[in-house]
């Protein structure tokens, strides 16, 4: 099943597999190999046998029709059963059989009769309970006209002399209602046992689907998200563009490059004003207060201290001026790593942060030794930082510490670069 194992044992389950998918190919080499046993003796006594050919026709075109019926038994079962059932009753209701010996025996105890018994538990397993059980007052009904049939051994030719008749009367009720019973209650388990793995399976499926869309709802509002930022920084940089143009143009007013400057700066307050008008419906508060950076990295601190987590601060190498979107993206990253401490470590667990400056970017590491995140699957959060740092072309990797704790590692790149979609 999709997204749960349906069976510990590989084998077993490409079995399975292979009789759900060709039910009635698998069906009809069970019908042979139930024909060659007790098919071939069940002829082998009908040609044995000294009773009237016609006889012997008949109860051979109902043992012939009873193999037949194990060919469409999972794909018709009501009708199958319905059919074997008549050609049982055709069996019950011939005249004995007898043989050169003398021996005398009714048609319905020839070795074919078993193959009802696979009929009953077929049908009582593949249908709802009241037809199930319509099933198995036919079979009952089955087993009285049996027991109609074989009560008396001196009414088909048999002999009562070497054993007690009581004692053949208890014996062959109590075993033909126990076989009964047994084999339909066996049906009904093995449908319970189906519909219980059809639940599991649909949970499952159900499962895997819930954790796609939050994973890509938490992508999604993660993009939103950045997007709502880079306006914050695009807008700024627009505007350090209109301040300078515009001092540009006052620098030198009567220069041929005056009016350049002057549009430059015209389409930088349009683009401003576009900027801004747009940021205004992406935010849902409509406010517009700046983004953090990595010079707020103390404030979050605080935070986090007055969380009850203590957090010690490495940096390696020298601090380097970066870029407002990698900036914003390496606060995001270090906010969600000790973000996740708090709510997965555990109370009493330490986190440590380290920063290392190298040459191709900055490396953000957040360790703790906690107990860590329950389950091996991302959260919605580390989903959103992958898809942030994607966007700048940093990477993430997480996973647990040697004995105890979790570790979030991220490469940030000083220069943002987009990467090519996952999803192109």
């Amino acid at each position: 099943m999709a997204g749960v194992r349906e069976s510990p044992y590989p084998a077993e389950a490409a079995v399975d597999s292979f009789l759900s998918r060709h039910q009635l190919s698998g069906d009809a080499v069970l019908a042979v190999l139930l024909a060659l046993p007790l098919g071939l003796v069940s002829v082998s006594l009908l040609r044995a046998s000294d009773s009237p050919l016609s006889l012997r026709l008949l109860a051979g075109a109902a043992l012939l029709v009873l193999h037949a019926c194990v060919v469409p038994r999972r794909l018709s079962p009501l009708a199958a059963y319905g059919v074997a059932a008549a050609a049982m009753l055709t069996l019950v209701l011939l005249p004995p059989l007898h043989d050169p010996a003398g021996a005398y025996y009714p048609a319905v105890l020839l070795p074919s009769s078993l193959v009802f018994g696979l009929m009953l538990y077929t049908v009582s397993g593949r249908l709802g309970l009241l037809p199930g059980l319509a099933c198995l007052a036919v079979a009952l009904a089955g087993v009285v006209l049996v027991l109609a049939r074989l009560w008396d051994p001196a009414s088909w030719g048999g002999s009562s002399g070497g054993y007690d008749l009581v004692a053949w009367r208890i014996g062959l009720s109590a075993g033909l209602f126990a076989v009964t019973a047994c084999l339909w209650s066996l049906g009904r388990l093995s449908r319970v046992r189906t519909l219980f793995l059809a639940e599991l399976r649909a949970k499952a499926e159900r499962a895997e689907t819930d954790r796609a869309r939050e994973r890509a709802e938490a992508a999604r509002a993660e993009r939103d998200r950045i997007s709502r930022e880079m306006h914050d920084v695009v807008s700024h940089s627009l505007a350090v563009m209109v301040s300078q143009a515009e001092g540009g143009r006052l620098s030198a007013p009567g220069s041929p490059g005056a009016d350049v400057f002057a549009t430059i700066a015209g389409v930088g307050r349009d683009a401003l004003r576009d900027m801004r008008g747009l940021l205004g419906v992406l935010r849902a508060d409509g406010g517009t207060a700046p983004q953090p950076g990595l010079g707020d990295l103390a404030d979050l601190l605080d935070h986090v201290h007055s969380a009850g987590v203590r957090v010690s601060v490495q940096e390696i190498g020298d601090a380097r001026p970066l870029r407002p979107a990698v900036d914003l993206t390496a606060y995001r990253v270090i906010q969600e790593g000790l973000t996740n401490v708090i709510k997965h470590a555990g109370p009493s667990a330490t986190a440590a942060l380290t920063l290392a400056w190298r040459p191709d970017g900055l490396h953000i590491t957040v360790e703790d030794d906690g107990t860590g995140p329950a389950g091996a699957e991302a959260g919605a959060g580390l989903t959103g930082m992958r898809e942030r740092l994607r966007m700048v072309g940093g990477t993430l990797e997480t996973g647990g510490r040697p004995g105890a704790g979790f570790r979030l590692s991220a490469a940030v790149p000083y220069e943002p670069r987009s990467l090519p979609s996952s999803g192109s």
